[in-house]
């Protein structure tokens, strides 16, 4: 419990609605160990409680407004009348500024794609946002929903590339990283000859990009998509 403590910190923020400060909880950068991250970027830490993602969704106390550093700084007359009647009209006041298990990051997540979705954020912002809540689901074991928000993670991040929003969401996303990830998902959801698509554009484009790591996971996953594709056909016409 105390080196839980030890490696959170309180960030003060300002809610993008309504104004009102409050605090909420990050995670020291390096404070704890990797052992795993997956062909999507899945980070496992030794300490799961301490997965940054947990704490990566700000929420108003007051007003019920969820939102991310990568929203937009401030929300339009029209919106916020859209925030008010949608989100804090409904707000019961209460505080996710403390230790986070699962389920409560859950919460948090589900509410800022709301908020994304009701103030029009950038693609990549709201693909970031379900990707991250599709893993949430995946150290819950929950299969189903971690595919559901797969899913809506793959659309939007396909709509990103196409209006080429994909750096709004994270600075490191570039065209080939972008590429490789919508082709992993597409894998993941069982839409192998989209994932093949995907990974072959990447490690075309890729013969003019520096960034081997991601040409390499390319190349390991799209061999793996061909032969899952192989075998789905297989199970069909067996």
């Amino acid at each position: 419990m105390m080196e839980r403590l030890s490696a959170l910190y309180d960030k003060t923020c300002t809610c993008r609605h309504c104004h009102h400060s409050f605090t909420t909880k990050r995670v020291r950068g390096g404070s704890q160990a990797i052992i795993q991250r997956d062909a999507d970027f899945c980070t496992y830490y030794k300490e799961q409680s301490l997965n940054p993602i947990l704490y990566t969704v700000n929420v108003c106390p007051a007003c019920g407004f969820a939102f991310t550093d990568q929203f937009t700084q401030q929300l339009l007359p029209p919106v916020k009348r859209l925030v008010q009647e949608q989100i804090s009209s409904k707000w019961t006041p209460k505080e996710f500024g403390y230790v986070r298990s699962i389920s409560e990051a859950v919460v948090c997540y589900k509410l800022a794609i709301y908020a994304a979705e009701l103030t029009g954020e950038a693609h990549s912002v709201k693909a970031g946002l379900s990707l991250r809540l599709a893993w949430l689901f995946r150290f819950q074991n929950d299969k189903q929903q971690e595919k559901r928000f797969l899913h809506m993670a793959v659309h939007e991040y396909e709509q990103s590339y196409v209006f080429s929003d994909y750096d709004k969401g994270d600075k490191e996303m570039s065209e080939v990283r972008i590429l490789y990830l919508i082709g992993e998902l597409m894998r993941r959801v069982e839409r192998y000859d989209e994932a093949v698509n995907y990974f072959s554009k990447a490690l075309e484009l890729g013969r003019q990009s520096i960034e081997t790591g991601i040409l390499s996971m390319a190349r390991d996953q799209w061999s793996l998509a061909r032969e899952e594709y192989k075998q789905k056909n297989q199970e069909k016409i067996g």
